[in-house]
């Protein structure tokens, strides 16, 4: 058994922890989990968020979202409203990956984690994180069979 399996199947198992989000959503929450588990990402202060924010959204080449930095929440580490354009961190502490998957949902205009959300974070992923987290992230994603596009697709620049 590859470790791919093995990432695969711990992410299938970790899914059932997510019991009040749809079956896709707990998929797409525990793959992200054991990729930031094993490859980890970025720590940022909420002092420094902003800044790294307003980095990605200029190499983006999109409008930087309104950050809003909340309370921890057990349940949530952040959130994003397309419509308001507003990004949610909950919490004193965030890593590059949780930031970026709000960026992916401002980006699509969608609070879905269906396949163009994925793809899109792969891409940022790819992009501002490392090409190995990125390549990780969408093999657990085909791995627990969620839908993606190939992968040389993730290497498009915007």
């Amino acid at each position: 058994m590859s470790s791919l399996d093995t990432f695969v199947q711990v992410a299938t198992a970790r899914a059932l922890d997510y019991g009040r989000c749809s079956p896709e959503q707990a998929l797409v929450y525990a793959c992200e989990d054991i990729v930031d588990n094993e490859l980890g990402s970025r720590n940022f202060s909420s002092a420094h968020i902003e800044q790294w924010l307003q980095h990605i959204c200029t190499r983006e080449d999109i409008d930087t979202p309104h950050l809003v930095v909340a309370r921890a929440s057990q349940s949530t580490l952040a959130s994003s409203d397309s419509e308001s354009h507003t990004i949610c961190i909950r919490g004193k502490m965030t890593t590059a990956a949780t930031v970026l998957h709000e960026v992916a949902h401002v980006i699509v205009g969608a609070d879905s984690h269906g396949v163009l959300f994925r793809d899109e974070l792969v891409r940022l992923a790819r992009a501002h994180i490392s090409i190995d987290y990125a390549a990780l992230l969408h093999g657990v994603y085909q791995g627990v069979g969620l839908e993606m596009s190939p992968w040389p697709a993730s290497a498009s620049q915007r």
